[in-house]
């Protein structure tokens, strides 16, 4: 008969055990069946991501959990991130995420959770906000990319445009007898990613290199150098950083996807120091490439003086690229 019990003991816990095991409810801490994960999308415009995740087909759900951080590893680590959200409507699958600082990486990821509390991760998803806010009217700045067009005239030539960029010249720093020159490049760097600036009445005063801008005004080609002539200044930021400059033979100094662009020219030696009006030929083998002194700086060409490196930002006017260096430390001997 004490056998006898002992089985019927035995089995009885058996039962209970194999039921509890197969019931999120009855043991939410057990080996349940987790929900199923989210996929997660995000894009960004202005400063605001907008969160895209795939619907849990679970009878058992219960919410979705929305989390941030400015570092990865948000499963890892899920206290060190910011709650965005908390949802219970199964099918709510968009969440936009307002207010965020420019200029900054964003990583997000969803928890789906089930009535047992239980829970599973989507998969991590990153966006990086733009440096500035829009101006204009409230609408998205332009690129220099954009205003650029990957060609000779900009297709934007004649429009009223707001646009935005990194200085890498400031409005001291180029001579015009009318107004201010401001140079401008997208963050990325890259071809096409330079645009000048021109201002009249002193409008660009006080920008320097490193601010990051958004102005408006209009495009125009003048004399086929692709600039805004500035109306008003929306936005400006200081402190960042400058994209660096793009590295190119003397040959390729010629060529319009460099025009407004950060550039430098590496082992070059001057091949004619009087070109009229200021202006000299360096050449690194490749071919002559025209510097010229919209800037002030101290140097004077000579024939056979040789640089580890020039630097400046490539313009174009009376019919020729030229390399302009903002200063100085732009020669390197």
């Amino acid at each position: 008969m004490t056998r006898s019990l002992l089985t019927v003991t035995a089995v009885l816990m058996a039962v209970l055990l194999a039921v509890s095991c197969g019931s999120d409810e009855a043991n939410p801490q057990g080996s349940g069946t987790n929900p199923t994960a989210s996929s997660l999308t995000v894009s960004v415009s202005s400063n605001t991501a907008t969160l895209t995740w795939t619907q849990c087909p679970d009878d058992d759900f219960s919410s979705y959990v929305l989390y941030r951080s400015e570092t990865s590893g948000i499963a890892a680590n899920p206290s060190g991130a910011t709650l965005v959200a908390t949802i219970s409507d199964l099918g709510t699958l968009t969440h936009a995420d307002a207010g965020l600082g420019w200029n900054t990486s964003y990583y997000y990821a969803v928890q789906t959770v089930d009535s047992s509390q239980l829970t599973a991760w989507s998969n991590e998803a990153t966006i990086t906000t733009p440096d500035s806010s829009g101006g204009g009217g409230g609408g998205d700045a332009l690129s220099c990319y954009q205003i650029q067009g990957q060609a000779d005239e900009s297709p934007y030539n004649y429009d009223d445009v707001t646009v935005t960029g990194i200085v890498t010249s400031g409005s001291d720093e180029f001579n015009h007898d009318d107004g201010q020159y401001v140079v401008i490049e997208d963050a990325s760097g890259g071809e096409w990613s330079g645009l000048v600036l021109f201002g009249y009445d002193n409008i660009l005063s006080g920008i320097a290199r490193g601010d990051s801008i958004v102005v408006s005004g209009y495009v125009q080609e003048f004399f086929e150098l692709t600039e805004v002539v500035v109306s008003s200044v929306d936005f400006n930021d200081p402190g960042h950083a400058i994209p660096s400059p793009e590295a190119l033979s003397t040959v390729d100094v010629s060529l319009e996807k460099w025009e407004g662009v950060l550039v430098s020219v590496s082992n070059v030696t001057v091949t004619d120091d009087d070109l009229g009006y200021n202006e000299w030929y360096v050449n690194d083998g490749s071919g002559d490439a025209r510097v010229d002194d919209l800037a002030d700086f101290t140097y004077s060409p000579s024939n056979g003086d040789t640089f580890v490196e020039i630097i400046g930002v490539l313009f174009y006017s009376y019919d020729n690229y030229k390399i302009e260096p903002r200063d100085d430390s732009d020669l390197t001997q």
